[in-house]
């Protein structure tokens, strides 16, 4: 299996915030993990990437166990996330962002100049705006500015944390369409998101979790926009 998250618990101090969770991600989908704030899944994010460490279970990507790694090598290994919250380095330039994505690489600087180029080419609003200030650039060019950032690690599986959060509907658009592209190249992406709307019509499945736990999954095109609220919202 791609991803394969075993039996994880992960506590905040004595607060146990997620329960016990088992799922599976298959190489080449676009999911979501989907639940009320609280649920637990940011925090399963952050252990997926290293950032938090589980107090049971254990965490298995390309079948290597991945949950004692650092978050440098976890990087390394092929999974990058996308913060919640656009956390840009606003007094650094577009260029000086992209290039802090590649930090942890190994990659020489021939190689790192090439997979920004090919980004600015994907990305023409940053070529743009290449050498602005990352505070000047709009939410939704600070969020494209994010997803380019990470996808200088040439990541294998991406993670992004609420993509949506307070843009336009317009602007949502051209994530989903952004986020739709990344996966065509070949990349598994896992979004967090509250925008049921913008989730039914880019994943190919869901997880929904409650009260840290793992509720249910299913293929979004299996139950309508209320049903999912209902689910996610009211338990059911």
């Amino acid at each position: 299996m791609f991803l394969s998250v075993r039996g994880v618990s992960i506590n905040y101090g004595k607060l146990e915030a997620v329960k016990s969770v088992s799922l599976e991600i298959p190489k080449g989908l676009v999911v979501s993990l989907l639940g009320a704030n609280g649920a637990g899944k940011s925090t399963l994010f952050k252990t997926i990437s290293g950032l938090k460490r589980p107090i049971s279970g254990s965490i298995w990507f390309e079948d290597e166990r991945i949950d004692t790694l650092s978050p440098d090598a976890i990087l390394r290994r092929g999974i990058a996330q996308v913060p919640e919250g656009r956390r840009i380095f606003p007094y650094m330039t577009v260029l000086e962002n992209l290039n802090l994505g590649a930090h942890s690489l190994k990659d020489s600087k021939l190689e790192i100049a090439k997979t920004r180029e090919e980004l600015l080419e994907r990305f023409p609003i940053l070529r743009e705006k290449a050498k602005a200030k990352a505070e000047s650039l709009s939410g939704g060019q600070q969020q494209i500015l994010i997803i380019a950032r990470a996808l200088m690690t040439k990541p294998k599986l991406l993670l992004v944390d609420e993509p949506a959060q307070g843009l336009a509907p317009l602007v949502i658009r051209e994530i989903g369409d952004i986020i739709r592209k990344i996966n065509k190249l070949g990349i598994t992406v896992g979004i967090i998101e509250h925008n049921i709307r913008f989730v039914r019509g880019l994943a190919d499945k869901v997880f929904i979790m409650e009260n840290g736990r793992l509720a249910f999954e299913t293929a979004p095109s299996e139950l309508s926009e209320d049903e999912l609220i209902k689910n996610i919202y009211l338990g059911g």
